[in-house]
């Protein structure tokens, strides 16, 4: 009878990881930090030509207008080994505005983006035609006996709201850039007698605020 002996041969086991996954100090399996929806790009910028308080006449007939807020160089570079669809995030402050009758008061804004090589800048977000929001008023009450605008003002507020847009995908060490610019006007016809003589005008927009939020994607290496 042969006395029993150790096995010492195995068999050494490979595993696939998906694009998903990673290890921890230990070896032991996890997921990775793109695997979930992640903030991976977040700016701020105040606008510079607020005018708060109520003025005499500001005639901005022609666009794009008075230049408020300027946020340019909001990037992100894919550092994962998947495409990624990113989600543009604008969060505008609230809006106040005065208009005078017969006259309006108008905002716009409007974003670009650019995915590439990082060395490309985005185009120039100029809102002459096209644009991604807008919001104002305008008031007309009318003329007095001798063809005089009325006495009449608005005052106007908009809340904070955000918009969300969808782009990608976003290659492996590529760069997403985006620019973003807010501007306000005052439409023609413009009348520079409001309110019999006595026009009164403000606008402010605050602040706006982009963020760029990455959405994991399926891996290659390993599908279900």
């Amino acid at each position: 009878m042969t006395a029993p002996t150790w096995i010492s041969d195995y068999s050494q086991v490979n595993v696939c990881m998906g694009e998903n996954l990673t290890t921890d100090e230990n070896g032991q399996p996890m997921l990775a930090p793109w695997a979930v929806p992640r903030l991976v790009a977040d700016y701020k910028a105040l606008s510079g030509g607020d005018l708060p308080a109520p003025g005499a006449n500001i005639a901005i007939t022609t666009l794009p207008g008075r230049q408020l807020i300027d946020l340019p160089k909001v990037r992100w570079r894919n550092d994962t080994p998947l495409d990624q669809e990113v989600i543009i995030r604008v969060t505008r402050a609230s809006k106040s505005w005065t208009t005078a009758n017969p006259n309006a008061v108008q905002f716009r804004d409007r974003w670009s983006f650019v995915i590439g090589d990082g060395l490309t800048p985005p185009a120039e977000p100029i809102v002459t035609g096209i644009y991604n929001s807008q919001c104002g008023s305008a008031v007309d009450f009318g003329t007095n006996t001798i063809a005089e605008p009325n006495i009449g003002k608005q005052w106007m507020w908009h809340p904070v709201n955000m918009m969300d847009e969808w782009v990608g995908p976003v290659p492996p060490g590529d760069t997403l850039e985006v620019h973003y610019r807010c501007y306000v006007w005052t439409p023609p016809p413009y009348s520079d007698n409001a309110n019999v003589g006595n026009p009164a005008y403000s606008f402010a927009a605050g602040w706006a605020r982009v963020s760029l939020i990455a959405i994991p994607q399926q891996g290659t290496v390993v599908a279900g």
